[in-house]
């Protein structure tokens, strides 16, 4: 049996969803990837090896991957409110951009790993065009958004 074969094998057996397997990728390699085609043959057996050697893989990978999805979140939520997308006490101005203007237009709490990697390019992107340009602060034109 190929590695790749039976790399699919073991996250089949794990009961690991194809969102969670392109989470797994990505948390794995750091970012390079989330394609298990795209796995180094020493990365896919790296993982098969934990998979049959460590107990409550799938939790570990998982608590793994949830610090993470914690951590970028806590990224974005920094440069919103930095940017003024977001005020301290209040979430209607953030959340409105969110549906309207991030880089999925959905909530939050519904972006991938991968997916939170763009949004926070997004958001460095205004806090370089808000340091770039601090006389039209108030107003971010490459989104239509406004600040204030």
């Amino acid at each position: 049996m190929s590695s790749h074969k039976k790399l699919m094998t073991l996250l089949g057996k794990a009961g690991i969803d194809d969102s969670q397997r392109h989470d797994l990728v990505y948390a794995w390699t750091g970012g390079r990837t989330s394609s298990t085609n795209d796995l180094s043959e020493d990365e896919v057996r790296d993982i098969c090896w934990k998979f049959e050697n460590q107990f409550n893989l799938k939790q570990v990978i998982q608590s793994s991957v949830d610090s993470e999805v914690r951590r970028k979140r806590s990224i974005v939520l920094k440069l919103a409110t930095e940017n003024g997308l977001k005020e301290i006490e209040g979430w209607d101005k953030f959340n409105a951009f969110m549906a309207s203007r991030s880089i999925h237009k959905k909530p939050l709490n519904d972006y991938t790993v991968a997916e939170l990697d763009e949004l926070i390019r997004q958001f460095r992107g205004i806090a370089d065009n808000n340091r770039k340009y601090p006389s039209k602060k108030s107003r971010l034109k490459f989104t239509g958004f406004f600040l204030n």
